[in-house]
């Protein structure tokens, strides 16, 4: 049955999408994504607050305040970086890029205790996707569980070497083996080591695993 024009336009209206929002809806998109291409990661921050208010549905939802999460990261600031991950995980705690983002932000603020059972969760939702696993590793490293660290290192060392993925079999081997290196040396010896760590299993995230979900937006 066809939808009077004037009833839709009633109906638009009534969940606040007015004729208006969509298209400020759109604009704030295409600009937020624009600028984020081009690498003016600050100046992008606005435009994808902008969107967000728009109440955009759920697959561009969690796109975008991960898009914003990554963007406050990378113009240093982490506060409302994690603020916008933890909110987002609130509402669709069952997503594994939800709850991938969420371990990055923490991590990245030294919170591993809610590091480590963000990860865990992504780990449990794909467990064959091995970055997760690093995260959760190096997470548990930085929670001062070095034995437990080591333990899903060498798990994820075997999935990678399953998957034949020889880079990240490296870096873990390295990993595990400068983890059980540390151990003669105080806790704040590795901080650097750790941080420089969970930063590339940030980027990677970004510039790979979050690409797959991005491509399916299509935008």
């Amino acid at each position: 049955m066809r939808i009077p024009t004037l009833a839709l336009v009633v109906a638009l209206w009534i969940y606040g999408f007015t004729p208006h929002a969509l298209a400020t809806a759109d604009s704030a998109l295409k600009e937020a994504l624009e600028l984020d291409r081009q690498d003016f990661i600050a100046e992008s921050i606005p435009f994808w607050q902008q969107f967000l208010q728009t109440r955009p549905e759920q697959k561009l939802h969690i796109y975008a305040q991960i898009k914003m999460s990554i963007a406050y990261a990378k113009t240093g600031n982490f506060g409302d970086a994690v603020q916008s991950a933890k909110a987002l995980a609130e509402t669709y705690s069952g997503h594994y890029d939800v709850q991938f983002n969420l371990g990055n932000m923490l991590s990245a603020t030294q919170q591993f205790d809610g590091a480590v059972k963000a990860y865990r969760k992504a780990t449990t939702m794909r467990p064959d996707e091995g970055l997760a696993h690093v995260g959760y590793g190096l997470s548990l490293f930085g929670d001062q569980k070095p034995d437990e660290a080591v333990s899903a290192l060498r798990k994820v060392r075997k999935l990678f070497k399953v998957q034949k993925n020889i880079s990240w079999y490296q870096h873990v081997r390295i990993m595990i083996g400068q983890i059980k290196g540390f151990a003669r040396f105080p806790p704040d010896f590795s901080r650097l080591w750790l941080a420089n760590n969970l930063k590339k299993v940030r980027e990677f995230y970004e510039s790979s695993v979050f690409k797959v979900y991005e491509k399916q937006l299509s935008l």
